[in-house]
């Protein structure tokens, strides 16, 4: 026996009792595996989905966001408007234009503070008084475009206010591009009417106006002018998609690295103007993966510790106890004298296991001297019979020697009536003496009996009294 400590000890107990480390690996193997199931579809299904979700609603937030701004630019810039409309000065301008009010207040510093790129002042029939362009790129004004005064001359109502309280502002497209736009009628400075003009201001959706909005909400934002052809297929099926179910936002996150919001946004007349696309990088989403992965591989390395230690557990508690107890029991086996008993060491279900085969072996014993009792007993019966047998057989033999030397007679025996001799079976007539000596073991004596005594000697002697005295 090998010390229980030892690795020879270990590999004994691997060897002999290998089925209840097999079926308590097959046992953990298949909670592990049940368990990892279970983990891999409540985050695949469940957290993963959940966070795809999060970054849905992060999106639409994102994109809720540029709307927001979009309505906050435009906001400021009709307040701007509104300073000017209401302002005396304009309204003296337009009546009689002055180059003095443009040389003071049009100058580019006023657009460059004001972030403008479109000032314009129209008479109350809608004709153009003053308008103004600044290009920031060239950092001065320019020359506006015939396309642009077409537009305004041709959207009167752009330009043209009857209402005092009337107020327009929202984007319209030019053909230079998308432009943040506020008209409003010129009243006095004490925002009495009639209405005396109108002024316009606005700011190009420019490239710089973009990549400042797309800043807050961390997305890079694409703007697409519907309705000039310049749609994709894919952006027409987008457009047509949240047309057909009455939305302004869809979502696209099938799959890669990145995840695009798609938001229509109607220009001051309530149509259809432009398609928004932020498409932001999947942080929530990969953040998400990572932490699966690492709960994963925090279930992976738990098991294995779970698993290890249960091994362990299962050899000090379970494997070693049973081969000691194994071992007690073969060399009880082997020793064969009844007195040996096994040790009553480890767990509980081990210590009760020890004392019933105890308590087996105790029953063995008594059952052991009681059946030596018994052979005994029987060993002395079947001497006796032996003997008995032998008795047996030996008076069989001596009957059978003493049968052996008796003769019988038997049948019908033919006498004489006269002198009483026999007729053997040869038809020769012998005296009855001779006849039952040779076929009996007797041996005659001759003498006389009463009767013939006084028949032949009654004469010479008193034959009772001789017989009284023999």
């Amino acid at each position: 026996m090998h010390p229980n400590g030892s690795p020879a000890s270990f590999l004994h107990r691997f060897l002999l009792h290998g089925t209840i480390r097999k079926k308590t690996l097959v046992i953990l193997a298949a909670t592990f595996l049940s368990s990892f199931l279970l983990l891999h579809t409540v985050s695949q299904y469940f957290l993963l989905q959940s966070f795809k979700e999060l970054e849905i609603h992060t999106t639409r937030h994102g994109l809720t966001q540029i709307g927001k701004e979009l309505d906050a630019s435009i906001e400021v810039l009709d307040t701007l408007t509104r300073d000017w409309a209401w302002w005396d000065d304009a309204g003296d301008f337009v009546a009689a234009p002055a180059p003095e009010f443009i040389a003071t207040n049009l100058g580019d510093e006023t657009f460059v503070g004001m972030k403008v790129d479109l000032v314009g002042f129209f008479a109350p029939d809608g004709r153009e008084v003053s308008l103004h362009l600044y290009d920031a790129n060239q950092g001065k004004q320019v020359e506006v475009p015939a396309s642009l005064r077409t537009v305004l001359q041709e959207r009167q109502g752009l330009v043209r206010h009857v209402d005092p309280k009337g107020v327009r502002m929202g984007i319209v497209v030019f053909p230079q591009g998308p432009m943040f736009f506020a008209s409003r009628p010129i009243l006095t400075s004490n925002q009495e009417g009639p209405v005396r003009g109108s002024v316009i201001f606005g700011r190009f959706l420019d490239a710089r106006e973009i990549e400042r909005i797309a800043q807050g909400i961390d997305a890079f934002l694409k703007v697409t002018i519907l309705g000039e052809g310049k749609e994709s297929a894919a952006q027409q099926e987008i457009v047509k998609k949240m047309q057909a179910v009455g939305e302004t936002m869809a979502i696209s996150a099938e799959g890669g690295k990145s995840i695009t919001g798609a938001m229509l946004v109607d220009d001051l007349f309530g149509k259809p103007a432009l398609l928004l696309e932020a498409t932001l990088q999947r942080s929530v989403y990969a953040r998400g993966q990572r932490a699966i992965s690492v709960l994963r591989w925090l279930f992976f390395g738990i098991s294995g510790a779970v698993c290890l230690v249960m091994m362990l557990l299962l050899d000090r508690l379970v494997v070693r106890p049973v081969v000691e107890l194994s071992d007690s029991v073969s060399l009880i086996g082997e020793k064969a004298d009844g007195d040996g008993r096994v040790g009553s060491d480890g767990p509980a279900e081990i210590r009760r296991l020890a004392v019933a085969i105890n308590t087996m072996l105790d029953g063995l014993a008594r059952a052991t001297q009681q059946l030596a009792g018994k052979n005994a007993q029987l060993e002395h019966e079947i001497a006796e019979r032996k003997e008995l047998e032998q008795e047996r057989e030996k008076l069989i033999g001596q009957l059978q020697e003493a049968l052996a030397q008796v003769k019988t007679l038997s049948g019908f025996l033919p006498i004489c009536a006269s002198c009483k001799k026999v007729r053997d079976d040869s038809g020769y007539w012998k005296q009855i003496e001779a006849y039952l000596s040779a076929h009996a073991d007797v041996t005659f004596s001759h003498g006389l009996c009463p009767d013939c005594a006084k028949k032949f000697y009654g004469d010479f002697i008193d034959v009772d009294e001789a017989l009284k005295n023999t």
